[in-house]
């Protein structure tokens, strides 16, 4: 009969052990820690990239193409030539005119010295006329002589400013045929055969609409953009868009170029909502990014934005994945003695990474991750599996 009621001993031990590891659930946890956390808005939809500056450019003067010094989708610097004009013609106008300059120079000296001759005998005639030695007659004479060369001299510089301006044009003329770039760049565009006249325009050289027609009007040949700088236009729903301000740093991600954030920071809000299709209201946001890194994001690409709203350091933070949400509350399943305990939240800022917490957790305090465990509630005994 012991043996008997010993094996009974035995066998209960065995079932209750086995009911007792059978209870047991495995989960993972990880540690509340203190640490900086972010208040952040996204973008509703993707966003585009558009360069700072973008310039289209026309030739001023309808001649043909001489030379072409750079391709699509090269770099330039400010003031390169990127597109020669035949020159040949103004170049023979120009030597001609510089030529009529140096004469007019020459025939302006000798009037000069005529004049200068003139103007001296003027004055000792005078002063003899005055003092009664040389008659009228004689003087009148000499004071014709003198006013003839006088007028000869101002039609000689008359002709040397003339010809000064006329050279100065030609030469202004001249250096239109160069076409050079306005800044630092990229050619984005550039449709240029030498022989062919591009299309031309008698004003300045302009930025053109970007709706360009086919006509030679308003159709540029060049375009150049500065990606050293770029801008991004973004939509935020119309909710965030009200805690939005000017100034506000934003990250900027791009499939382009995978694995790298770019810095941004918030330039205009537009004071317009605007409706898509969806039905959805949106406010257009844009910004601008720094792109002289190693990687470069490039001019059309789409791109995800995120503004950075208020930043918090030294808060106690958690996971967002621990935070459960049910009829109103938060709690989150925080283990003491191997047991789970329920803990009500109160949450302050909260972001898609971590959450703030104002009460119900401290700092080395562990919760569940692992909420997707079948039998995870209240009081339930654990066995923590990875703890981080």
């Amino acid at each position: 009969s012991l043996i008997y009621v010993a094996i009974l001993i035995v066998v209960a031990g065995v079932i209750y052990f086995w009911n007792y590891r059978r209870n047991i659930i495995e989960v993972k946890v990880v540690e509340v820690k203190r640490g900086a956390i972010e208040r952040t808005v996204t973008s509703v939809s993707s966003g585009t990239v558009e360069p700072m500056k973008r310039v289209r450019m026309q030739a001023l003067l309808p001649l043909r193409i001489k030379e072409v010094n750079f391709k699509e989708g090269e770099r330039v610097k400010a003031n390169d030539v990127i597109v020669k004009l035949d020159d040949s013609e103004i170049k023979i106008k120009l030597e001609l005119q510089e030529a009529a300059l140096r004469t007019a120079e020459l025939r302006l000296h000798e009037i000069e010295e005529r004049h200068r001759l003139s103007k001296l005998n003027y004055d000792r005639i005078k002063n003899l006329f005055e003092q009664g030695v040389v008659s009228e007659g004689a003087f009148d004479e000499v004071k014709g002589q003198f006013t003839t060369t006088e007028k000869e001299f101002e039609v000689a510089k008359n002709a040397i400013n003339e010809a000064k301006l006329s050279s100065r044009l030609t030469g202004e003329e001249l250096e239109k045929t160069n076409i050079r770039a306005p800044f630092n760049g990229l050619i984005s565009f550039l449709d240029a055969t030498p022989g062919e006249i591009p299309p031309y325009s008698s004003t300045e050289l302009a930025l053109l609409s970007s709706q360009t027609t086919s006509s030679s009007e308003n159709k540029p040949f060049l375009e150049i953009i500065d990606d050293s700088v770029l801008r991004v236009k973004a939509p935020f729903d119309e909710v965030d868009a009200t805690k939005i301000r000017r100034g506000k740093d934003a990250r900027i991600t791009s499939d382009t170029v995978p694995d790298t954030v770019f810095k941004g920071k918030v330039v205009y809000i537009s004071p317009v909502v605007s409706k898509t299709l969806e039905q959805n209201r949106t406010v257009d946001v844009e910004f601008d990014i720094e792109n002289s890194g190693k990687e470069q994001i490039p001019v059309g690409a789409s791109v995800d934005v995120e503004i950075i709203l208020e930043v918090k350091e030294g808060m106690i933070i958690v996971p967002t994945n621990t935070v459960i949400e049910r009829d109103g509350a938060r709690f989150a399943y925080k283990v003491e003695n191997n047991l789970i305990r329920k803990r009500s939240l109160k949450i302050g800022i909260s972001n898609w990474e971590y959450t703030e917490i104002l009460d119900g957790l401290k700092e080395g305090d562990r919760v569940v991750t692992s909420l997707d465990v079948q039998g995870l509630e209240d009081g339930k005994r654990i066995k923590i599996s990875d703890e981080k």
